[in-house]
This record gives structure tokens, sequence and C-alpha cells, in this order.
């Protein structure tokens, strides 16, 4: 067992590694769930497996959920959440001191990936492959219009987490997830050229859409770019940008 690794000094070939044992242990997990899920004990079964298989690369845990500074990241969590609290104005406040909910988006917010316009244009492609693959494919070519949604996904999912809260204190892990939806973004080009091959009469809206993804792609490899140039010559804080590491 280890404990909870300090990433603060990682570089980016430390979270590649991170984030390849990741993939390999979810892989492993679901292809145990797979096998053991009908079975009574299934979970004690999948943990047994999980142990042995990734010995030395667990995280030490006690099975204490409760007291556990990782209970709400943990997948295997029994603690339940706090109830969330209600956020009204005492009375007397002013209506417009309180109401900052529909500011705009600035870095250091928890969603502001969703701002950034990188992110903008995958997740556009993104949903406009989602009404291709729901409304033109056909059955026989949905196969590989699921590969390239699924790395579609996978892309969106890991630019949401090279982005962040846009503060980029850890500017190698932005730059190892960006290579990471990169990667994806690739993958997914490669099934929308198969498919162009294999369906010539679908070929116009299909080149479209691949055009369309390739430029996001140009974004991403800007995006990894800026990241980069972070990792190389770090910034200050931005004025006024939240530092959850105090």
């Amino acid at each position: 067992m280890t404990e909870h690794p300090d990433t603060s000094q990682w570089n980016e070939f430390d979270w590649e590694r991170y984030l390849r044992d990741s993939d390999e242990y979810a892989a492993r997990f679901f292809s145990l769930l797979k096998r053991f899920c009908d079975l009574p004990g299934a979970h004690d079964l999948i943990s047994k497996r999980i142990s042995r298989d990734f010995r030395g690369q667990m995280l030490e845990c006690e099975f204490n959920c409760e007291n556990c500074k990782s209970r709400y990241e943990c997948e295997f969590s029994q603690a339940e959440f706090p109830p969330e609290e209600e956020d009204y104005p005492a009375e007397g406040d002013d209506e417009d001191a309180v109401a900052d909910d529909n500011r705009p988006l600035q870095p250091g917010d928890e969603l502001y990936y969703e701002v950034e316009p990188v992110f903008i244009n995958l997740r556009q492609a993104t949903i406009g492959w989602c009404n291709v693959y729901a409304a033109i494919l056909p059955p026989d070519a949905r196969p590989h219009g699921l590969r390239a949604l699924f790395h579609l996904g996978r892309a969106l999912a890991n630019l949401a987490y090279s982005i962040g809260d846009g503060t980029y204190q850890q500017p190698s892990a932005s730059v190892a997830l960006a290579k990471r939806s990169l990667a994806q973004l690739n993958t997914a080009i490669g099934q929308l050229a198969q498919l162009t091959q294999e369906k010539p009469r679908l070929r116009r809206i299909l080149d479209t859409m691949r055009n369309h993804v390739m430029k996001c792609r140009d974004n991403l490899v800007d995006h990894l770019h800026r990241c980069r140039e972070r990792l190389n010559h770090p910034r200050p804080p931005a004025p006024g940008a939240r530092n959850d590491n105090g």
C-alpha cells in the first residue's frame, strides 16, 4: 500500500505514468466487474483481485470511510455526502450583492473550462457528431460512429481537466492531459476517415464533420503549446484568482 501521492512536484512524465496506471486499473476493474458482478460477495472478490494485481500501487486504506480525508473522491467509499446548504440571502442584504451566480466565469472558478473557446468548439463538434450518429448513420456504420463518439468524449473530458479552473497551478498536469486529449482526438479523426471510405454516399456530411474536428485539433495543439509555455515560464497567479492550496 502507498500513501496518497504529493503531486505538487510532479513533472508531465509523472502525470503520464499516473494516468496510464489509472487506465490500467480501470480496465482491470471493469473486466473483473463483468466477470463477478452476479456472484454473492462480488465487491470483496473484486477488491482482493485488484489488491493482488496492483500490489504496491493502491492507496493505503483502513476502510474507515467516514473519517478518511479522501472519502468524497474514493470510488469505494461508503461515506455519505453532506447535504448541500441553500444559500439564501440574509434579511436586509442587498440583492445585487448576493446575486453573484450570474457573473461571467473567470479564472479561479471551478467551471471556468466551460468558457474557454477550445473547449466550447470541441463540445460543439461532439454534440454535432451525436446528432449525426443518431439521425443519419445507418445501423451498419454505428459501431465506427460509436467509437468516434467515445474518443471525442474522452478528448473533451481530458481537455476539461487540462484547463480546470484556468489558473494552471499544475501546468505539468495540464500538459499531460492535453496530450491525452490530442491522442483521443486523433483517434476520433481516424474513425471518421474510415467511415468516409466505407460510406461514400455520406462523404459530404462526414467530410464536413471531420474538418470541424480537425479545426478543434488545431485549437487543441495551440492550447498544448500555451500549457508548455506556462510550464517553462511559470506566471504569478492572476489578481483575484482563487488559490485552493492556501
